[in-house]
């Protein structure tokens, strides 16, 4: 390679020893792990070429958009509490992860620089790579709008999270604060009539924390709206092993309408990971703690303790083992969200700089779950108050009704 590097200026596809070499290196790569594809660019850093190697990962298709079933999240971005980096730390993170296949990238307006700093990420890339790549941001409405919503003015707002993701926006996904105020039937309208107008501005549209009553009734408006001509895509709520909620009421409405659901929430903060197998329940004050772990541990307390939930991380790390290889507890706790039919992708939280799980993370893709897995872990969920939860806290996103998000 490094004579190959050493022979030109630039990479030049169109030399016959180069195009041989790397063909050479591409079936040497696949012979190694056939699970994935690999696709091949260049990436420029001042007068530095790098080769990417990026993994092609399992992805799903959500009307015209083919989303990858992980994707990375940036919510850590919206405080220092995950810890920080420098924007040069940032850009080798987001190119491990590119080069992993983790191509599509999850964020909000509210994520701090989340948009900005992937955005000129994305537009660094080469076009071959820039193509694969997916930018999913949320517009999220916490407060009831102080002019009419009409459709030049959901348009400036879908242009400003555009224009902060670099030129790029392939899934805007909608968050409605105040139920009673039922605006946000317009906004869904005017956003489904840009998305089939303009997809040069927005491709798709979904939802964030809506439950399943409104869910429901946002689809059967826009199937009467526009006479089955458009829909949102999916939607985006809390599920893993402690939080069940969706599969109560939103899995048949996601049946229902066609749609599927992006979660969040389905590692529970890293709580769900061999680090805390056998491990006394946390300090809550303690500087290691992170304010998401806050929320997860209160959610392990109401679905069944710690003393129960030691009992699940048992349960899945003996299932791992089964599995052989390197799987993990993550591992299964991923798939057995991702096996769930109502939904179609992870989202990975990612401490950008700070640390990676990314190739751990893939490993979810090596394995499914057999009945044995499914009665094991049914063994320990059974035991909780998953239910309970349900009716205690109320349906997916209630609790950021309940309080200020």
């Amino acid at each position: 390679m490094q004579a190959l590097k050493e022979s030109a200026i630039g990479p030049n596809f169109d030399s016959l020893p180069f195009n041989n070499a790397l063909r050479e290196l591409w079936s040497q790569l696949g012979a190694v792990d056939s699970s994935f594809g690999l696709d091949r660019a260049w990436t420029q850093t001042g007068d530095t070429y790098l080769l990417l190697l990026v993994t092609t990962i399992p992805t799903i298709s959500l009307g015209s958009i083919e989303i990858p079933r992980l994707l990375i999240g940036l919510w850590q971005l919206s405080s220092p509490a995950w810890g920080t980096a420098s924007s040069q730390e940032m850009q080798s993170s987001l190119l491990e992860l590119v080069s992993r296949g983790f191509t599509a990238a999850d964020m909000a307006d509210h994520y701090g620089d989340a948009e900005i700093i992937f955005g000129t990420f994305r537009r660094s890339l080469p076009k071959e790579i820039n193509e694969r790549m997916l930018t999913c941001t949320k517009w999220c409405v916490f407060a009831p709008p102080d002019r009419p919503p009409t459709s030049e003015w959901v348009a400036s707002k879908v242009h400003e999270r555009r224009d902060r993701c670099g030129g790029y926006l392939d899934v805007l996904q909608f968050h409605w604060q105040e139920y009673s105020d039922k605006s946000y039937l317009l906004i869904i309208h005017h956003l489904i009539e840009l998305s089939r107008s303009a997809l040069h501005v927005v491709k798709a549209i979904g939802l964030v924390n809506f439950d399943a009553e409104r869910t429901d009734e946002i689809c059967t408006y826009l199937n009467r709206d526009w006479n089955g001509e458009g829909r949102v895509i999916s939607n985006q709520v809390q599920y893993s092993l402690i939080d069940q909620r969706p599969r109560f009421r939103l899995a048949n409405v996601c049946k229902k309408h066609g749609i599927k659901l992006l979660t969040y929430g389905t590692y529970c903060g890293n709580f769900l990971s061999d680090k805390w197998l056998g491990k006394p329940s946390p300090n809550l004050y303690a500087d290691s703690i992170t304010p998401s772990q806050r929320k997860y541990f209160d959610m392990i307390k109401l679905w069944g303790g710690w003393e129960l939930f030691q009992e699940l991380l048992v349960a899945l790390r003996r299932i791992a083992d089964a599995h052989g290889g390197s799987i993990d507890i993550a591992n299964v706790a991923a798939k057995w969200v991702l096996e769930k039919e109502e939904v179609a992708s992870v989202i990975v939280g990612t401490r950008l700089g700070v640390s990676s799980n990314a190739a751990s993370n893939l490993r979810v893709f090596t394995f499914t779950l057999s009945d044995r897995d499914y009665a094991a872990i049914n063994a320990v969920l059974d035991k909780s108050k998953a239910e309970e939860m349900f009716h205690q806290m109320g349906d997916c996103g209630s609790e950021y009704r309940h309080s200020s998000h």
